[in-house]
């Protein structure tokens, strides 16, 4: 499979995209809770792993539904956009991909470069 880095960024021959490192924007309301939600993100790529080894793809789909819904509200899009592609790849029974994106989890969570930002009052 041919791969190239961009940016950051791992292609897989138009396959999908995996990112190894990211910019975020959170809402400095949210900064002491970030730390806390990271080491969770953390434990759970362990057990997503655990889980593949297990081919428990329930859990995996489960909390990939858990974290299309939950990350994004705590600025981290691409956690979000993941979860929903757990689901799409346990569906469409792509096991291959779903491990190569859980494998490149820990180095993007290490890679996170997140900028607080104060609340712009958008209410």
């Amino acid at each position: 499979m041919d791969k190239q880095i961009i940016e950051g960024v791992v292609v897989f021959a138009n396959e999908f995209a995996i990112k190894t490192a990211d910019t975020i924007s959170v809402d400095e309301m949210l900064k002491d809770l970030i730390p806390g939600f990271l080491k969770n993100k953390e434990n759970e790529i362990q057990q997503l792993t655990e889980m593949l080894e297990k081919k428990d793809f329930t859990k995996v789909k489960k909390l990939g539904h858990n974290w299309k819904g939950s990350c994004p509200s705590y600025g981290f899009h691409y956690l979000g956009e993941m979860g929903k592609e757990f689901e799409e790849l346990i569906h469409n029974e792509d096991y291959t991909t779903l491990k190569k994106i859980v494998s490149s989890l820990p180095s993007y969570i290490k890679n996170l470069d997140i900028h607080y930002q104060a609340d712009q009052g958008n209410f």
